[in-house]
């Protein structure tokens, strides 16, 4: 029990020293924005392309404060006299599209300076969370002396070239050709062709010849009066993302004797007229741009491909240590030297691996590899959340949950990190509420939720991620955008909070209703339910059967889930008529559930009146609603975990079945619900996997946040902490345990971290906990409660029972 607090505590996350200014609070509108969008004047379109920009210019006062905001679309890096600085913009959709508001002033000398910046557009294959217009860049000077360098395409002082030594490689996933990954669909970026024969080196340093560039061309204006002709500008609402150095691990396999131990000690120098190929293991999943510096070696290809893991010759996986007779297949980027020294590449997106393999082939000139450094990207909100129990077992599910949600909090919640890294609602209201108890912040929630509001269409559907520039709906996740706004009332008690967005929960249910038939269950829609993944012959994509969710019990409880709390939400505001009007149809849905769909003889509810299909989450979500009497409900729970014959609800729907068990009470059941991670500790995975392995359909991402859900029990309910009033002003504590006698760790709220050491002996209990100041509580053991005070809180609880 003393695996972390024996330690002092550390952020596992350093935070750069530029920060966003306009974060927590909003210090810089949009008003003072007087600046315009420019972009190279050979521009066409949206083609694939690598625009570099500088400006020039001279200052008296370097220490004066030196603020400017800055924006780009698709993607920017920011660079003050060659430092880097920092690159965004965060993402979002054009009618909301974010600017970075930064003081570079450190970054300053008295006379000449140089500000540049480098803008990627993605092109045709960009990343779908991405909305693009025009590759452009904008720069406004908020303070009086940086508006020198104000982009306006007229009467500036900025230049740009456009880079001819990049080109999007597009990562091939569907036709006949030979596929870069496995697993199929990719909605990520393209990754990067880079020819150093024409890359202006040293472009971003003060001493560059720029004489060559040309003036830059106007695009449109940043803001008007009521809108904008191209973008609705707001100010970035989360914090910068971190640029921290991550050694990369050495070589664990090469094509032929290499004399280092490159990257971590010594350069590797490769010789003329050769070809080799050697695996890097960072031992865990991590993600960042990783930096590679080389030398000589002129016209060589240098291939860099990535992965979360190795594949055997059938494609599968097994333990991921295991590397001897497995390849490395994954996306890839490819570097050609121009045969100088101090050549550097950073690829234009972030890259998500725990393996790494370098393909080289030398040409005349011998290549030397002089650094291979990782800059880890995350968001620098702090992470510093701990467990430790008496099980081993436990301890390891934890770490690999965090590892998980920390890699995926980046600007958004990423659904994966290395396929998709798209927003998507299901996933969020998961990684949110995981997030929450890493974090105790609640900032990335609220942004998750204020863009799905934003992507509602006519008809009340949340697009099923957001941002998109295309058009995914799932009507069950415009569900769970409901609920997402009522746990987060829950937690923080804000009443505000849903006056924000109590019109779009009306509007979305409404829409909802028109899928409803006469018998009170689902119909088809022209979209996708989404429940699970589920396996068998009869898989219907995110539905139970090939029926596209006609009749669908799950579906019409998840409506029947999101009425309740909505009518819990308006019954929170005062509005008592649309509190019982959705209280009302919620039961009526019930009784149609419970009347066609319960099967009398099993007693068990089926999918469907036909009583064909039988599941786990049918049964689960009956719990949650109470579909069924709450007297009932732990015999129906025991049926859900050893019924062998119920599609099972893979590690996305258990996060509802720990919910369920919480709700009935049965912590002893806890321990079978999570038996499915163990299989990824034995498998010595370091993140957690999106679906349970299947031969017609293997899993794809290794870094999926809606399987960390245990991380999030752990605390909330094993542990028992809860927030009972006003975001941790009052605290419950009450531990279930579960297979567990001994619980530690740290749980940062918005009011401070709580320290806990819990320990049961039979029906005793011994308590160490310490609260922050703002906040009061309770412990509560088997009936038994005690006063927590601020401070640190010492009971020891016997019981007789």
């Amino acid at each position: 029990m003393n695996r972390f607090l024996s330690l002092l505590f550390f952020l596992s996350i350093s935070v750069q020293s530029q920060t966003e200014l306009n974060y927590p609070e909003v210090v810089y509108g949009k008003e003072n924005i007087k600046a315009s969008w420019v972009s190279h004047p050979d521009v066409k379109g949206g083609e694939d392309i690598a625009v570099l920009f500088r400006n020039t210019f001279n200052i008296i006062d370097s220490k004066a404060d030196f603020i400017i905001n800055i924006s780009a679309d698709n993607h920017y890096f920011l660079y003050v006299n060659g430092e880097f600085v920092t690159h965004g913009p965060q993402l979002s959709d054009i009618k909301h599209y974010k600017y970075e508001t930064l003081n570079v002033k450190d970054y300053l000398n008295p006379g000449k300076n140089i500000v540049a910046v480098k803008v990627i557009n993605f092109g045709k294959r960009r990343f779908l969370g991405m909305q693009s217009i025009f590759t452009s860049v904008m720069v406004n000077g908020v303070t009086e002396n940086a508006k020198i360098i104000n982009t306006t395409g007229f009467n500036d002082t900025w230049v740009s070239t456009i880079d001819k030594s990049y080109k999007a490689n597009e990562v091939v996933w569907r036709g006949d050709g030979e596929k870069a990954i496995v697993g199929g669909f990719y909605a990520n970026n393209p990754t990067d062709i880079v020819d150093m024969n024409h890359y202006p080196t040293h472009w971003e340093t003060l001493n560059f010849d720029d004489s060559g560039w040309k003036k830059v061309a106007f695009f449109e204006n940043a803001s008007s009066m009521g809108g904008s002709i191209a973008y609705l500008l707001e100010p970035r609402n989360l914090p910068l993302l971190s640029w921290d150095k991550e050694q990369i691990a050495s070589i664990v396999r090469s094509s032929k004797p290499l004399a280092t131990e490159f990257p971590v000690l010594g350069t590797l120098t490769l010789a003329p007229n050769t070809k080799t190929t050697f695996l890097l293991d960072q031992q865990y999943v991590t993600n960042g741009f990783p930096e590679l510096l080389f030398s000589k070696g002129k016209s060589a290809i240098i291939t860099i491909k990535y992965a979360e893991n190795l594949f055997g010759p059938n494609n599968e996986k097994g333990d991921r240590n295991d590397i001897a007779n497995k390849n490395l297949l994954g996306y890839y980027d490819e570097i050609i030297s121009n045969g100088r020294d101090a050549q550097k590449f950073i690829p234009n997106w972030m890259r998500t691996f725990r393996f790494i393999e370098f393909e080289i082939e030398t040409k005349d000139q011998e290549l030397i590899l002089e650094k291979f450094v990782n800059h880890r990207s995350r968001t620098t909100i702090p992470s510093i959340a701990q467990f430790e129990s008496d099980d081993k077992m436990y301890n390891d599910i934890f770490d690999i949950c965090k590892r998980t949600i920390d890699i995926c909090t980046q600007d958004y919640f990423l659904s994966d990190a290395y396929y998709e890294t798209m927003q998507y609602v299901g996933d969020s209201k998961i990684q949110g509420l995981i997030w929450e108890a890493l974090s105790g912040n609640a900032e990335h929630t609220k942004n998750a939720i204020r863009q799905f509001d934003h992507s509602r269409d006519s008809d009340g559907n949340i697009l099923g991620a957001y941002p998109l520039r295309s058009t995914f709906i799932y009507p069950t996740y415009s569900l769970v955008w409901v609920d997402m706004i009522a746990d987060q009332y829950n937690s923080s008690g804000d009443k505000e909070f849903i006056h924000t967005y109590k019109d779009g929960i009306i509007n979305t249910l409404a829409g909802f209703e028109k899928n409803m038939n006469d018998l009170n269950l689902v119909n088809k829609t022209p979209y996708r339910y989404f429940v699970d993944w589920y396996t068998g012959p009869n898989n219907g994509s995110g539905t139970a059967t090939k029926n596209d969710g006609l009749n669908s019990a799950v579906v019409s409880l998840h409506y029947v889930h999101a009425l309740q709390n909505a009518s819990g939400l308006f019954k929170a505001i005062g509005d008592e008529h649309t509190s019982v009007k959705y209280k009302n149809r919620a039961q009526e849905i019930i009784k149609s559930v419970y009347e066609l769909c319960y099967d009398t003889d099993r007693n068990l509810f089926a999918e469907r009146p036909d009583k064909t299909i039988y599941d786990q989450h049918t049964n689960i979500m009956a719990i949650l609603t109470d579909a069924i009497p709450q007297n009932e409900q732990r015999a129906l729970l025991n049926k859900i975990l050893n019924e062998k014959d119920l599609l099972q609800a893979t590690y996305y729907y258990r996060f509802y079945l720990f919910e369920a068990i919480k709700k009935v009470g049965a912590p002893e059941l806890f321990d079978v619900a999570q038996k499915p991670w163990e299989q990824m500790i034995n498998d010595h995975m370091s993140t957690t996997l999106e679906r349970f392995e299947s031969i017609e359909k293997p899993t794809r991402s290794e870094v999926h946040p809606w399987s960390a859900s245990p991380a999030y029990f752990y605390f909330n309910y094993l542990a028992g902490i809860r927030s009972v009033q006003n975001d941790f002003e009052e605290v419950q504590i009450a531990p279930a345990f579960g297979k567990l006698n001994e619980i530690a760790g740290l749980l940062p709220t918005s009011k401070g971290t709580i320290e806990f050491k819990l320990k049961r002996n039979k029906n005793n209990l011994s308590a160490e906990i310490t609260i922050p100041k703002r906040m009061k509580g309770h412990l509560i053991w088997q009936g038994t409660e005690r006063e927590l005070k601020e401070g640190k809180n010492t009971y020891i609880i016997k019981n007789t029972l």
